[in-house]
Order: structure tokens, then C-alpha cells, then sequence
């Protein structure tokens, strides 16, 4: 069973400094509502994408709202976070080392087009005549 943790006032980060660029890596599908026997309802119930921070050099899986259109971003496309939220996680397991981690949840995900700016070298054979 997985246990979260939550603080009073949240857990406060500066997306851009801890995380740097972030990278769309790939979808990791839906996550589909179960009902009391167990069996699958087909309601979505969220969204999920892995993203690349560079600045971490590691991957997060980012949870929508289920609401939200499904993302179809390139791979290492600049992606940012719309009203990102944070919560550490801690699994038990057998070995008395819990798996810990940050739960990232957002309003969406949009590509980021203040990154992907690219400027084009000019040609000098061009200025000369």
C-alpha cells in the first residue's frame, strides 16, 4: 500500500531551478477506475506522462486530471508543467528500505515554446555580393 506524505503548507518548488528543461519521454497510458469486485469500470480515472528533468538527470511520471485531451508530444520535445502540485511517497517493502519518491500531479502538460526558440546562423556567403 502505497502512504503519502503531506506537509501543512505543501511542498514548495521552484520548478525551474530543481528541475530545469523538462523533456517529454513518453505516455505511460491511463489509469482505469476498478469497481468493488475488482473488475475494470473503463472510467479514467487520470492521465500519465514521463518527463526528463535535466537539471535532476532523472525521469518523473506526471499525473493529469483525466479530463484532460491526451498528449501527443515528440520524444525529448520542451514540455512545462501547468499548476504543478508535489507529494513525497513511500512504498514498504520486504527489505526495511521503503521506495521513496515525489507524486508530481498538474492541470496539464503544454509544450514549451519559450525554450524551443531556435535562432538561424546567418550564411555569410549570403552578405557577400
Amino acid at each position: 500500500m502505497t502512504r503519502y506524505m503531506t506537509f501543512r503548507n505543501g511542498i514548495d518548488v521552484d520548478v525551474n531551478q530543481t528541475f530545469g528543461e523538462l523533456q517529454f519521454l513518453q505516455s505511460k497510458g491511463q489509469n482505469i477506475g476498478i469497481d468493488e469486485n475488482g473488475e475494470p469500470t473503463g472510467e479514467i480515472k487520470d492521465r500519465r506522462y514521463e518527463v526528463f528533468s535535466t537539471a535532476q538527470r532523472q525521469a518523473y511520471t506526471v499525473v493529469l486530471p483525466a479530463d484532460t485531451p491526451e498528449k501527443d508530444f515528440t520524444f525529448r520535445q520542451k514540455v512545462k508543467l501547468v499548476n504543478p502540485e508535489f507529494t513525497n511517497y513511500a512504498i514498504p517493502n520486504n527489505n526495511f528500505l521503503p521506495r521513496v519518491g515525489i507524486r508530481i500531479t498538474a492541470d496539464d502538460l503544454v509544450e514549451d515554446k519559450s525554450i524551443d526558440k531556435v535562432t538561424k546562423p546567418s550564411n555569410p556567403a549570403d552578405t557577400k555580393k
